[in-house]
């Protein structure tokens, strides 16, 4: 792990800077980078465009990338891959496509701790149609409390959506468990997972956890920005509405202008030009991910924070700051420091001790009915941190009295 580093060129020209920002996005590696490039300077065609040859080798890395995407997650099928711009617009596409089974006074069920990306579409959807957003109640750990989960399912129950690991707190949520009682008590009950957080951290494994879709975006796997994946059980996938509709998913469109053919999964669900630059180095990401193995990257982060929690008893940190998930075990600290405005201290960080952490909502603007704080200033851990780094963390947050200094 000590050789990771090399492969993110952020670091070449900003060696003194601390990222622990992993949770808003991955730093890009290098082979990424250079696919990117790659692409654009030695094809930038069209993968529509297969009547030549660069067009179809467009194709077939749209092909490889979806192949590799399967494989990653153990999905059955490439065709149950769709290539969208990210986890936003895979829920608003999922969202949209299922308004036409979800009926009024149906019941949606979610967390309070979801990203907005997992909140405000269905509430959209919700108030479209007359359903209903439901709260599914939490454990002290913050994880989802099966047993009142079983307790609030019923026959209005059409679909229940939640974070494998939260973007604010990192609770780690047993997905396959609770499918598992969603699906006994009504196997048509819909499960959605918000994978944005997980996705690089630990393994997937959509067959094994039998759930219906699962959401997700490259950016969160040292990969590029502008590409996402709305995975889906195929005859599900296949009865959705598309959200986009244009070029390369439709096969007829009638003399009358009313009826029309669309093509078939995947291309069905991705109306107009992909991100072909950006899916080739989804290849890349893909291929670093495993050449390290997500169990080699999850026990690696978890130790970071183990190491981090020990650090902070032995500092006794928690006498002027309040951490809100030293005990969840993932690679994310959720904490404030007692009467300061949480930008305040992350300016501090950054202009005083070069670390990067992110202050605010989190894009979770119901957290506060989990942990009685709108804001907070999180910092994530990555495979391109140490223990180094994460000395000189606790270092500044022992003088974050100071904090005052950096602003005058």
């Amino acid at each position: 792990m000590k050789e990771i580093k090399k492969h993110f060129p952020f670091y070449d020209n900003e060696s003194d800077l601390i990222y622990f920002d992993s949770s808003a996005t991955s730093l890009k590696i290098k082979e990424v980078i250079d696919a990117e490039i790659k692409y654009l300077n030695e094809n930038g065609t069209n993968p529509h465009a297969v009547d030549y040859k660069k067009g179809f080798e467009a194709l077939e890395i749209i092909n490889q990338a979806r192949s590799l995407t399967k494989e990653f997650i153990n999905a059955k099928k490439a065709e149950e891959i769709i290539f969208t711009s990210g986890t936003t617009h895979s829920i608003n596409l999922l969202a949209n496509g299922l308004k036409k089974i979800i009926n009024k006074d149906d019941e949606i069920l979610v967390t309070e701790l979801e990203h907005s990306a997992n909140l405000l579409p269905w509430i959209s959807l919700a108030n479209s149609v007359g359903a209903k957003v439901k709260k599914i109640e939490l454990n002290k750990d913050f994880t989802i409390n099966i047993e009142s989960l079983k307790n609030q399912l019923n026959k209005k129950t059409k679909l229940v959506t939640f974070a494998s690991i939260s973007n604010t707190v990192g609770a780690k949520n047993n997905i396959k468990l609770i499918t598992k009682v969603i699906k006994e008590f009504n196997n048509n009950i819909i499960v959605h997972i918000d994978a944005a957080q997980s996705i690089g951290h630990m393994k997937s494994d959509v067959t094994d956890w039998n759930i219906d879709f699962m959401s997700w975006s490259a950016h969160k796997m040292y990969g590029p920005f502008g590409v996402g994946f709305l995975y889906g059980k195929y005859h599900l996938l296949n009865d959705l509405e598309p959200l986009f509709y244009g070029g390369g998913m439709s096969l007829k469109i009638e003399e009358d202008l009313v009826k029309y053919t669309l093509a078939t999964l995947p291309e069905k669900l991705e109306g107009g030009t992909p991100n072909i630059s950006a899916i080739a180095g989804v290849i890349e990401s893909i291929k670093f991910i495993n050449s390290i193995g997500l169990n080699e990257i999850e026990n690696y982060e978890v130790n970071l924070k183990k190491y981090f929690n020990k650090k902070v008893k032995e500092n006794n940190l928690e006498n002027h700051i309040t951490f809100y998930n030293l005990d969840v075990e993932s690679s994310i600290i959720l904490f404030n420091v007692k009467g300061v405005n949480p930008q305040d201290i992350t300016n501090f960080l950054d202009h005083k001790y070069n670390i990067l952490v992110r202050g605010g909502a989190n894009c979770a603007r119901r957290i506060e009915g989990v942990i009685k704080t709108k804001i907070a200033i999180r910092a994530s851990f990555g495979i391109n941190n140490d223990k180094a780094e994460i000395d000189k963390f606790i270092e500044a947050l022992k003088n974050t009295n100071s904090f005052l200094d950096v602003l005058f």
